[in-house]
């Protein structure tokens, strides 16, 4: 059965290009029935792992049996499974069909169906690795939050988007873990800076790498965007002895003078690609210092049990979240500007409107008719009437100072504010 063929049979003939790949190999694995996510025993039991209500059910088994029924529907839906679950190197989810006239305006069913095809290959791996029930089921909840975010977005429809296809890939390859109120992947440290410790006051400073782009407020520089002037790159040297750069604040901003740290005095703690515990937060709930801090104490003590070979040296996060604006567009006594000011907080390139998709369903809004129902989406809607970009940030926790958690550590140990104090070990220019 020719690719072509079947895309016309379905109205989705600009798709060729975008499914080709391994085509011919799946018609030739196809199963002599329906593939396993389309058996309504399959999907039903994956529907309660992923915390979806019984009645999503027949919903679920009227486009599964519409599939199967349709030889050429079988087939794609087959290599659309395997594309997303079997060929890691494959990645152009995006422009992949809706299916949404060929199933009467519930294409997104069809990618629910897909998702829930991959619970049981997480219940798989993490059998084998012993890894609890209440994790796993946690973990699989990111499929009632893609349902409830669909669900928004198109005014009550059963499904879940194109664009979160990849993120359910990432599930199955046991690297993601939700622990309480936060998921956590072991990766590569992504941001550009260096991380150092006193060795005798045990206080902490990060200094940027060489040519980041900063403006006058020690932000990254946005495309786009103009701050009036002012704007620098960071330069970073290092010798044998020591070490001369930009530091950053733990308030999330770099500053413009440059420090000289003796590597007698100061112990570099964290490197870019140094494997950290990457932290993703799901949508849905309170972000509760109390809970956030609960998170962060159950995944120290899971990870080293559950993957003792997957060592790590920090706690991580870039995310539209820990924008330090918040703190301003929030105040001080939201839940998230309490945790943020836990954290050491650290600039990242960025673009003007990060967050609307999570706090809007849109990746962009328009300032004067955007819905204020909320209070972030208030404070969303103001910050961009006022021409202000909205940014992403990111942070860092080494596991030795979560002790201090509550105490505000980093920025109560922060020695210049202003520049203005100076540590022991180090000198301003």
């Amino acid at each position: 059965m020719k690719l072509e063929d079947v895309l016309e049979h379905l109205q989705e003939p600009d798709k060729l290009k975008v499914l080709n790949p391994h085509w011919e190999e799946s018609v030739e694995t196809l199963p002599s029935d329906r593939p396993l996510f389309l058996y309504p025993a399959e999907f039903k039991t994956a529907r309660e792992w992923g915390d979806l209500d019984p009645d999503v059910e027949p919903l679920l088994e009227k486009i599964a049996d519409r599939i199967a029924s349709d030889p050429a529907f079988l087939i794609l839906a087959w290599h659309c499974h395997r594309l997303l679950f079997e060929k890691r190197e494959y990645t152009d989810f995006l422009p992949w069909p809706t299916f949404n006239r060929a199933l009467e305006g519930e294409g997104g069913v069809f990618h629910l169906l897909l998702i829930l095809g991959m619970v049981p290959r997480i219940r798989e791996f993490h059998e084998s690795r012993n890894i609890p029930d209440e994790i796993t089921r946690l973990s699989c909840t990111d499929i009632r939050i893609a349902r409830e975010r669909y669900q928004a977005i198109t005014g009550g429809k059963l499904g879940t988007e194109i664009r979160l296809l990849h993120w359910f890939r990432g599930h199955t390859l046991g690297d993601l873990y939700r622990i309480g109120r936060m998921q956590y992947v072991v990766r590569p440290f992504q941001g550009k800076l260096r991380a150092f410790r006193n060795r005798e006051t045990g206080e902490m400073l990060a200094i940027s790498l060489s040519g980041v782009n900063f403006d006058k407020d020690g932000y990254v520089q946005i495309a786009g965007y103009t701050d009036g002037g002012g704007g620098w790159t960071s330069e970073l040297g290092e010798s044998e002895n020591e070490i001369t750069g930009c530091p950053i604040s733990p308030f999330g901003m770099a500053v413009r003078k440059k420090v000289t740290l003796s590597f007698d005095a100061w112990e570099c703690v964290l490197n870019p690609e140094d494997p950290v515990l990457e932290m993703h937060i799901p949508e849905g709930e309170a972000m509760t210092p109390q809970c956030c801090h609960e998170s962060m104490q159950e995944a120290l003590e899971f990870f080293p049990k559950y993957f003792p070979d997957r060592p790590f040296v920090s706690f991580a996060c870039y995310s539209w979240i820990f924008n330090p604006q918040l703190e301003e567009m929030l105040g001080q006594e939201s839940n998230l500007v309490k945790y943020m000011s836990e954290l050491y907080l650290f600039p990242i390139p960025t673009g003007g409107k990060s967050g609307l998709y999570f706090v809007f369903y849109q990746d962009d809004v328009d300032p004067k008719t955007g819905p204020r129902n909320t209070r972030l989406r208030r404070a969303y809607l103001d910050h961009l009437e006022a021409g202000k970009p909205l940014r992403s940030g990111a942070m860092f926790m080494l596991p030795d100072d979560l002790k201090y958690y509550g105490s505000q550590h980093y920025r109560s140990q922060w020695p210049i504010i202003g520049l203005g104090v100076l540590l022991p070990g180090h000198s301003v220019e």
